[in-house]
């Protein structure tokens, strides 16, 4: 069975409800599956599939596709986990899905499909009636921890999007001040990507919101929170949506205070797996102060969150489920036929679209051109940057040099430590490839591959997330070394999850240069518990590197009294023969 599925752009929506399902189906082999953004499918696309899902999918071409398809005999599929057709004029996407040409596209879209999936049961009631088949389906926890580790003092947090500040700012200001005041620096408040009004005034934390999935579930793993806030406004609108903050903070072994309102009361069993509160300041002061002083209860809610996010939302269990709701009483034909007309109607529907705007913009409209056509200029420059990285890539990968040396780059590694200590011999490894980290912010991950110098091959990629990191994973495999040069003295939060994957490569020597202790600057400087993230990234690089580089007997002992002894080289660099002992440890292990 061949399923393909369309939407506008790849959100956390699209992975949650659908895409990460049937990525799984496809590894355990019952179909096929592709995701293609709505503007970039192609009549070979269509013709290809037997399912084709609909991931709240609001364009014209969706539109379109889905009536071709219908007529075709394909099985489409709808879902939807927002009410994206009664979107509150607050909120930021308003303008969009509030447009009558948008509305109409959701509908006409959703009437040509047999099947609605939502993880709403309010959803389910409301629009579920006008399809064939209509199914709950749950999100699942794709990153989970197995065991929660305990803080000094009990850390509190709460984890929504820069448009959830005022929801905090109404519903928690009260019940935060309170608190504060009566725990004072025994606990620890932390607030991720809503900024609420409060929080300097309080000397509370604030943590930048993580872009992509994979990036925001790592934060929330180093966060290790012991209390997670999670209020919800009582409105028509937010009663449609999923628990899903419930699954992100089970994930964690994170105790978590839910709005006593749909859609918590679908998932969250009172002093259970969390507690349900309504939005009075006494309540929350009285449900955050029991969690607190409730060692017990706390650790009794975090282990059943760790057990459900298990048992019941991993993907193991909820893919097959998504799968046969999926397909229903579908039976796919031997051939569907050739579909006409298909370029010609994605050329119309895109002329239709510039005159839609036309109308909209009215006398703004040269001015929103001029900025709209600024805009595809600059990606394409980007776009074509990176397709020739992407190309010097393929050739470094086929030269297949020695050694690769991960180290700071730039500013990044221009401090007073890195200045103290001279690991190697710059002449001995100048035809060494070097991938660098860069701090720069994530907004530019499509460029985050920069050859800085052709003629070593020196390569630059964002610490954040590797963009091309199968790439150059590549590459390290087949250079046999990698020497990874103090690179925790500078990432703190922005370590990737590919950089542990270095570590799993078969048949690659990891020599870790560990660089000495974190200076205490960096404990300012940083916006998160430095110490706390640092220690974590300490544990697995210990646990995993082939050999440990020390800068003294020292820091060795505080690494075995720390982690344990391990079965590994540990290399002592004394001062005046730091490059001896190493080479031998290089040429040695690419012998053996």
């Amino acid at each position: 069975m061949n399923v393909l599925m369309l939407s506008t752009t790849f959100i956390p929506s699209v992975l949650l409800c659908g895409h990460c399902q049937l990525d799984y189906m496809e590894k355990q082999g019952a179909i096929s599956y592709k995701f293609v953004p709505s503007h970039f499918v192609k009549r070979k696309n269509v013709e290809w599939a037997d399912v084709i899902v609909f991931g709240r999918s609001d364009t014209d071409i969706d539109a379109y596709v889905a009536k071709i398809a219908r007529k075709a005999g394909k099985h489409l599929v709808y879902f939807l986990d927002d009410d994206i057709l009664n979107v509150p004029s607050y909120l930021s996407s308003a303008p969009y899905y509030l447009l009558p040409s948008t509305q109409k596209n959701i509908r006409a879209t959703m009437s040509c499909c047999d099947t609605f999936l939502t993880p709403s049961p309010v959803l389910k009631e409301k629009y579920g009636k006008t399809f064939r088949h209509c199914h709950l389906i749950s999100e699942p926890s794709l990153n989970r921890i197995d065991q929660k580790e305990n803080n000094e003092k009990v850390k509190i947090g709460f984890a929504g999007s820069i448009d959830r500040a005022q929801d905090v700012n109404v519903i928690l200001e009260e019940a935060i001040r309170k608190i504060v005041e009566k725990y004072g620096d025994s606990i620890e408040i932390e607030f991720m990507g809503a900024k609420p009004d409060f929080l300097e005034e309080l000397h509370l934390k604030y943590l930048p919101y993580q872009d992509g999935y994979d990036a925001y579930t790592a934060f929330m793993a180093r966060c290790n929170w012991d209390i997670g806030l999670a209020p919800m406004p009582l409105s028509e609108f937010h009663r449609c949506k999923y628990f899903n903050k419930y699954v992100e903070y089970a994930s964690f072994g994170i105790a978590g205070i839910y709005t006593n309102c749909e859609p918590y009361v679908f998932g969250i069993r009172d002093h259970e797996n969390g507690l349900l509160v309504n939005n009075t300041t006494e309540e929350w002061v009285d449900a955050i102060s029991e969690l607190i002083e409730n060692t017990k209860l706390r650790k009794k809610i975090s282990e059943e969150c760790l057990k459900e996010a298990d048992e019941k939302y991993s993907l193991r269990v909820l893919a097959p489920d998504y799968y046969q709701k999926m397909i229903g009483d579908f039976k796919a034909k031997k051939s569907y036929g050739r579909i006409p007309g298909f370029l010609f109607a994605k050329m119309l529907f895109f002329c239709k679209r510039v005159y839609r705007k036309i109308q909209e913009q009215g006398k703004d409209f040269p001015d929103w051109l001029k900025k709209k056509i600024d805009k595809k200029l600059e990606e394409y420059k980007e776009n074509r940057q990176y397709h020739k990285n992407t190309e010097k890539l393929k050739k470094v990968i086929q030269e297949k040099k020695t050694v690769f040396v991960i180290a700071p780059y730039g500013e990044e590694a221009e401090n007073d430590y890195n200045r103290e200590v001279t690991l190697f011999d710059q002449e001995i490894i100048k035809d060494y490839y070097r991938i660098y980290l860069d701090g720069e912010p994530r907004g530019l991950e499509h460029l985050n591959t920069t050859f800085i110098d052709d003629s070593h091959a020196k390569i630059a990629f964002n610490s954040f997330d590797m963009a091309q990191a199968d790439a150059i994973l590549e590459m390290i495999q087949n250079s046999g070394i990698c020497i990874i040069h103090s690179v925790i003295r500078f990432i703190r939060e922005k370590i990737s999850s590919d950089m542990y994957r270095i570590f799993d490569l078969p048949n690659v020597l990891t020599i870790w240069d560990s660089h000495g202790a974190v200076p205490e600057h960096y404990h300012e400087l940083s916006n998160i518990h430095t110490e706390m993230v640092t220690n974590d990234i300490e544990k697995v690089f210990y646990a995993k590197a082939d050999v440990l580089v020390c800068g003294n007997e020292t820091l060795k002992e505080h690494f075995i009294r720390k982690y344990g002894e391990r079965d590994m080289d540990y290399v002592i660099f004394p001062s005046g023969n730091a490059y001896i002992e190493l080479n031998e440890i290089i040429h040695g292990g690419k012998q053996s």
